[in-house]
């Protein structure tokens, strides 16, 4: 491979410092061919971030690893993240009562209580259990392959009665989604139910940014261009906002779908799954065990609620507890009622020790994930790898999870590398 290019007269000039871009730089720093990483943000990440808050530490937005992840077993050193997992199971909340739902074989203690919990019938809870014994026997090929609809007629083609599907499903699938109408593909749907029945929900002890910040870690410093936003982009070149021009032999963008669409001058993006996030600092956690807590009644703001410093304990100053709840559309409009909104629903699961939290800071994320609606792309079959000879890695291109941004990255990363072989 000759290569004669520099950091000045780089190869290859990567848009967006997010997972994917981050995998394709890695690629790129190993193999020795020079790169310029452009991030319009003044830290690497794209949206996984961390904000540390007086001790606290606040993801911007739930987000979480699944450690079943295939790429990020390759990739990651789940050591060096200090990994603390969640325990695999939901706390569900009906009626005014929690229900534990939890893997039977990994927290048999709460087995009787989630066949007693009130998300649906027997035979609901029995297909449940073959649907996950078929899913889990499914390989990537077969999962991505097989034909699709959305996840809510996969469910009722299943056979599910609408109280477990309004009760359970709705409230666990639309939270990774953030779709509540989960429109998703049932593609995603078993592709995600496959994850976290193979592995753990887990964080990093120093919060998520500690994700981008090892991928970070190998690349060359002086590669690494933060605060430098891309204006416009061809196959060989990326003006930028103060309007520099950078050429290359080829431009990748890796941002969001909706910044990759205005630099394409594309009319046909995928809507965007907006969310807010509230953060709240405790004397002590509302619960015990490190169980995500679900909304299974349909009402309030709230979708779900988690307690990151139970699971992993550096998310809070010694003596506090962090709190998060997550809020969906159609709740996200009056943002100066949402504090108090949420406060007064957490009230009620809770009691009045709610009154005695401390409102931390909301995120507002209007582009959180795309939405998932099929014809979802199988993502061991990218369909769109160039658009006007720009090199696409986005995740909205495979699936979207952190296992398929650094899936996108990499392999966007090894066809240039073939390309500038063949040169």
């Amino acid at each position: 491979m000759k290569i004669s290019a520099s950091i000045t007269n780089p190869a290859v000039i990567i848009v967006g410092a997010g997972i994917a871009g981050l995998a394709c730089a890695r690629v790129l720093d190993r193999n020795r061919v020079p790169y310029i990483l452009l991030e319009a943000d003044e830290r690497l990440g794209g949206r996984i971030k961390t904000d540390p808050v007086n001790g606290y530490l606040l993801d911007h937005g739930f987000q979480v690893l699944q450690t079943a992840y295939p790429e990020a077993r390759k990739v990651l050193d789940y050591e060096a993240l200090q990994l603390r997992a969640f325990a695999p199971g939901v706390m569900i909340r009906i009626a005014g009562r929690f229900y534990p739902v939890t893997d039977p074989l990994r927290m048999p203690q709460h087995l009787l209580s989630g066949l007693r919990a009130p998300i649906g019938s027997l035979s609901d809870k029995l297909r449940f259990v073959w649907m996950a014994r078929q899913i889990t026997r499914q390989n990537f090929k077969e999962l991505f392959e097989a034909s699709e609809s959305a996840t809510l007629t996969f469910l009722r083609r299943k056979g599910f009665s609408e109280s477990i599907i309004e009760r359970f499903f709705r409230p666990f699938f639309s939270g990774i989604t953030l779709d509540p109408q989960i429109r998703a593909s049932d593609r995603m749907f078993r592709y995600v139910f496959q994850m976290f029945a193979k592995g753990d929900v887990a964080l990093p002890a120093r919060g998520m940014a500690a994700i981008p910040d090892q991928l970070a870690a190998g690349l060359s410093a002086d590669c690494l261009r933060t605060g430098q936003k891309a204006a416009s982009v061809s196959a060989h070149s990326v003006v930028l906002e103060n309007g520099q021009r950078l050429a290359a032999r080829h431009v990748v963008l890796a941002t969001d779908a909706p910044t990759t669409a205005g630099l394409l001058q594309l009319s046909n993006q995928a809507p965007s799954c907006p969310t807010a996030c509230l953060y709240f600092s405790a004397k002590q956690a509302p619960i015990r065990e490190k169980l995500l807590l679900l909304n299974g009644n349909g009402t309030g703001p709230v979708n779900s609620v988690s307690i990151p410093s139970l699971v992993a304990p550096q998310y809070a100053p010694a003596g506090r507890c962090l709190i998060a709840a997550t809020v969906l559309e159609p709740f996200l409009h009056n943002r100066e009622r949402l504090t108090s909104e949420v406060k007064t629903q957490l009230n009620r699961w809770f009691g009045h020790q709610v009154e005695r939290w401390n409102h931390l800071r909301t995120y507002h994320i209007d582009h959180a994930l795309p939405l998932q609606a099929p014809p979802l792309p199988n993502p061991l079959k990218p369909s769109k790898r160039k658009v006007n000879g720009i090199w696409i890695a986005g995740e909205y291109n495979y699936v979207a999870s952190i296992q398929w941004s650094l899936y996108a990255g990499r392999k966007t990363g090894e066809s240039i590398l073939k390309e500038l072989q063949s040169c």
